[in-house]
């Protein structure tokens, strides 16, 4: 069984040695049966600090694109088929640090042989982002309700409604791989990474893992995707819309009334945040009602 974790990075050095370093532990101390190998895919073509992070993982990859989807997406269109399962995770994220090996658990997460899993996860908080040895407070897990394990219906609707966060995601490469060309119209949206998972929801091919197995930053960095928030708004509404084509009419009506209340709508906290002009509530159902 090849198992991949990637990791799409973009100028956050230090954070992703740190968490190279940590899964570098890890697979020294995993004596399970599956094998591991991981791959960075770098947006940073210059990045001064490219020959110690190849020394610290499998294969550095430089993103033949730009910006986080390709990232990903190339990933996917180049390497993903060389492995039979794909984790990804972001620079900054870490692994549980609890009794339990992270690689044991994510060999469990493969044997259902799902298309998609995704695994709780907890937040972290530090004063100290730039320390490789930081001290760090953690969230309770991010996901509380027994319903995401329990009740099927309600764990599709909970991801209908929102897209996950891009950690804890567990890909089957042949399910990436199905939907390669559809993945391209979803380049720019920031979200590319969960197409995969909104498909398996669709076909009743997903599952939720109840143990928060990473680390999650709570802080919303000024870079990267985050670097505009209104590259954010615009980027979730090209989602949706694309994802018109993905969904059948009752699972795209619940995902345009999360999204709505979530980030589009008048009272919705992502349009709060956001000073710059951005399309009206009317004009974003005009353009979703047009595609």
């Amino acid at each position: 069984m090849k198992i991949c974790i990637v990791i799409p990075t973009y100028r956050r050095n230090v954070q992703l040695v740190r968490l190279l370093s940590q899964l570098a532990e890890l697979r020294e101390t995993y004596m399970g049966q599956a094998e591991y190998s991981v791959f960075v895919t770098d947006s940073d073509l210059n990045n001064p600090a490219s020959d110690i992070i190849q020394q610290l993982c499998d294969r550095y990859i430089l993103n033949k694109g730009t910006g986080f989807d390709d990232n990903l997406f190339y990933f996917y269109k180049d390497y993903a088929g060389a492995f039979d399962f794909v984790f990804s995770c972001s620079d900054d994220d870490l692994f549980n640090c609890g009794p339990v090996n992270a690689l044991d658990l994510l060999e469990v997460a493969v044997r259902q042989d799902k298309a998609a899993v995704h695994f709780n996860h907890f937040e972290y908080k530090t004063d100290c982002p730039d320390s490789m040895d930081m001290s760090y407070t953690l969230s309770p897990a991010a996901y509380h309700l027994p319903a995401l394990s329990d009740d099927p219906e309600k764990f599709r609707a909970r991801f209908l409604w929102g897209p996950p966060r891009h950690v804890g995601l567990l890909y089957k490469s042949s399910h990436i791989a199905g939907l390669l060309d559809t993945m391209t119209t979803f380049r720019g949206t920031l979200h590319l990474y969960a197409v995969p998972f909104m498909c398996a929801l669709e076909s009743e091919d997903a599952s939720f893992f109840d143990y928060p197995l990473n680390y999650f930053s709570a802080a919303v960095a000024k870079d990267g995707a985050w670097e505009n928030t209104a590259n954010v708004f615009h980027g979730l509404l090209q989602y949706l819309i694309a994802s018109k084509q993905l969904l059948n009419p009752e699972s795209f009506e619940i995902a345009q009334r999360g999204f709505m209340r979530t980030y589009f709508g008048k009272s919705a906290w992502l349009r709060k945040m956001i000073s710059a002009p951005l399309p009206t509530e009317t004009e974003v159902l005009a353009s979703i009602e047009q595609a």
